[in-house]
């Protein structure tokens, strides 16, 4: 019993000093620091941002790390904002690991889709807090990181081919051939293209639409786009097909959250 005494003594005095310093509201902050941003994933719909931080704990009593906020600034104008849940221990006298993850999502940019499609990487700014409970109420521990981030890039279209071939008396059948390429890292999904279709400068289909076949990382792949179109309206093209003509694609490609314009041509020859 007495050997037990001896044990609890210390333990006491530990804890007694500790409620002394909290009433005597000595009990230091927990400190943040900052261990790295890591790009953890990018595609068409956004990227995924994680920042990793190591919260310490200079004080006898345990702590928990009870949440955080982020606000994202692209290109300095804020354009996401989020909650996350904590529930991490934060033992005395010691640290723990808490990451914030912050998820851009392209769409939210759509007043930045301008900039962001111009360029290869954007800059941005992550702000907020990250939230510790205490025996002495809710501490926040405020943060700021700043860096670049990589922009996906919607596919390259190259209009390399097409044929013109009277379908009926009243339809004419065009098969457009296209090369589509992926600059990025990560598969390519489908992307929509609507275009309307000119054949020697007069439009003969409008409001057409094609979902693009999907293509691996860094990779070409050529796609057949059949367009069927009334003859009627289109008279003064079909009579000048048989001394060649010019082909015209114009319209918008799409995917996720970005888009960007199309403009493509290809000279016939004569039959």
């Amino acid at each position: 019993m007495r050997r037990l005494a001896l044990l609890l003594v210390p333990l006491l005095l530990s804890g007694c000093a500790s409620l002394q310093r909290l009433a005597e509201g000595t009990l230091e902050k927990p400190r943040l620091r900052f261990e790295r941003a890591t790009v953890a994933a990018v595609d068409l719909e956004g990227t995924t941002l994680v920042l990793d931080f190591t919260v310490e704990n200079p004080n006898d009593l345990a702590f928990e790390v009870a949440g955080a906020t982020w606000r994202l600034a692209i290109e300095g104008a804020e354009v996401a904002e989020g909650e996350l849940p904590g529930g991490v221990a934060l033992p005395a006298r010691g640290k723990a690991p808490f990451a914030v993850t912050v998820r851009l999502l392209w769409a939210d940019a759509a007043r930045l889709a301008e900039q962001v499609r111009r360029q290869p990487e954007v800059a941005y700014r992550v702000e907020g807090s990250i939230d510790v409970e205490s025996p002495v109420g809710r501490l926040s521990l405020s943060y700021q990181h700043q860096g670049r981030l990589p922009v996906p890039r919607l596919p390259g279209l190259r209009l390399v081919g097409g044929s013109l071939e009277v379908a009926s008396f009243t339809e004419l059948e065009v098969e457009l051939s296209l090369d589509v390429t992926n600059p990025n890292e990560f598969l390519l999904p489908g992307a929509t293209l609507r275009f309307d279709l000119l054949v020697n400068g007069v439009v003969v289909a409008t409001a057409r639409e094609a979902t693009l076949r999907r293509v691996d990382a860094h990779g070409e792949v050529r796609l057949a786009v059949p367009v069927r179109v009334s003859l009627v309206g289109a008279g003064r093209a079909a009579g000048t097909l048989h001394g060649g003509g010019r082909l015209q694609l114009r319209g918008t490609i799409s995917a996720g959250g970005l888009e960007r314009p199309v403009d493509l041509e290809l000279e016939l020859g004569r039959r």
